[in-house]
């Protein structure tokens, strides 16, 4: 991605980006407490690579003590709507990344490195290398995963990628980008990749599938041509016929580095 400084931390939209992930990134030299005003829409904070808290789009106003180190704050947009008189009061209350002052010991927190991922294609994923874990790494929660595999495809039907035991992030397929996924949010399991994107009549064409996760990696990915648009309570039976293709991701598995969701729930049930 590519990286600018900010004095106090912009939005995307003012760091000219509309969509994908910012990260924010500063040294902290001296323990204090740090408050967070406002971000958008979900933020992990990581000291020295470690995630120490997660915020969601609807917290402000957020505090936690901090240590001496290097603090990274990735922030990721979960889209833009168009409608509702809020963003016509206050066009920041549309912006993503952290729109609200960051202060430290109750004074304004300046001077941040920036890195940009607008994840529009994997080219902006060159030189983010310093988020990558390979295979012998320990996944942590907030940071950039990025798990890559190349195979075949033998039909030029439409496909859809079943995002079912993934976490949270964006998928790419021939470099493009599909969309985000969210199973446990959901109720959409499936992304849709289109025929040409596997070849169109082109037999065993060669695809490449990329999954940029950040809270949960699995190990595979599955390729079937049936969607899934109702959640992980759908019924296998209710699913029909499908042909099924099993996709292992060269980077390792996670599968031993499971986390709770259970907050999750809970607030996807209030809401």
């Amino acid at each position: 991605g590519s990286k600018t400084k900010n004095v106090q931390p912009l939005s995307m939209e003012e760091n000219k980006q509309t969509n994908g992930v910012v990260v924010y990134s500063k040294e902290i030299d001296k323990s204090g407490t740090m408050t967070i005003g406002k971000v958008r829409d979900r933020a992990y904070l990581l000291l020295d690579g470690k995630l120490v808290l997660t915020i969601k789009g609807k917290d402000s106003n957020v505090s936690i003590r901090l240590t001496p180190g290097k603090l990274d704050i990735v922030v990721l947009s979960d889209g833009h709507i168009n409608t509702g008189h809020v963003h016509m009061e206050d066009p920041r209350n549309y912006m993503k990344g952290i729109t609200k002052p960051v202060l430290y010991n109750s004074e304004l927190l300046l001077n941040w490195a920036v890195t940009l991922l607008p994840l529009d294609s994997t080219s902006c994923l060159t030189g983010s290398r310093s988020y990558r874990h390979g295979q012998n790494q320990q996944f942590l929660p907030g940071s950039v995963y990025i798990g890559e595999k190349t195979t075949t495809c033998d039909s030029s039907t439409d496909t859809f990628l079943d995002t079912s035991g993934w976490g949270k992030g964006v998928a790419f397929f021939q470099s493009l980008n599909l969309g985000r996924y969210w199973p446990l949010a959901g109720p959409q399991l499936t992304l849709y990749a289109p025929g040409p994107f596997c070849g169109g009549e082109v037999s065993n064409s060669t695809i490449t599938v990329h999954m940029v996760e950040f809270e949960q990696p699995a190990d595979h990915v599955t390729l079937t041509d049936t969607s899934n648009l109702r959640g992980l309570s759908i019924l296998p039976s209710c699913r029909g016929e499908s042909l099924t293709i099993i996709v292992h991701l060269d980077n390792g598995s996670f599968r031993d580095n499971k986390r709770s969701y259970r907050e999750e729930e809970e607030d996807i049930l209030i809401n």
